[in-house]
């Protein structure tokens, strides 16, 4: 069995994902979506004639990177022992998930529900795949009180 994590800062997603991994002795692949959609959701006058467009666009960025490298730690950690896979790619979080699918054999999806990834924390990103997947999905909502529940 192959398990793709969509990889955002839901500990409880990256937790499901390693147990079920390890119940069923399956390999598990990470993948982590850097959001390159900023610009279009911004467009091109906001707040035109000043340097705040560029400079959000490049926070947003540089925060990105940024948890490109923390995330995978974080899993890796929580994984100890096993073997996990860390795959990075740029675009829309849904794309970029059905590209990986199509082309890595996976059985299964685990992801966070809401997933929060860039602009992503703004659309529906389960909504957005569902229909489409070619595997099974574990969406993995937030537990009251859980590790998950002060990023909200």
């Amino acid at each position: 069995m192959n398990i793709l994590l969509a990889l955002d800062e839901s500990t409880q997603a990256m937790d499901e994902a390693v147990r079920i991994a390890r119940d069923r002795g399956a390999a598990l692949t990470a993948l982590y979506v850097q959001d390159a959609t900023w610009h279009d959701y911004l467009g091109s006058d906001w707040l035109s004639g000043s340097n705040a467009r560029g400079g959000y666009i490049e926070w947003a960025a540089e925060h990105d990177i940024q948890e490109s490298a923390q995330l995978p730690l974080e899993l890796l950690r929580r994984a100890e022992g096993l073997e996990v896979r860390v795959k990075v790619a740029a675009g829309r979080a849904p794309v970029e998930i059905l590209k990986e699918l199509e082309t890595g054999q996976y059985q299964l999806l685990v992801m966070a529900h809401p997933f929060k990834r860039g602009l992503e924390v703004l659309r529906d990103t389960a909504r957005d795949l569902l229909g489409k997947l070619p595997c099974s999905v574990l969406l993995v909502a937030p537990t009251p009180g859980g590790a998950d529940s002060d990023r909200d």
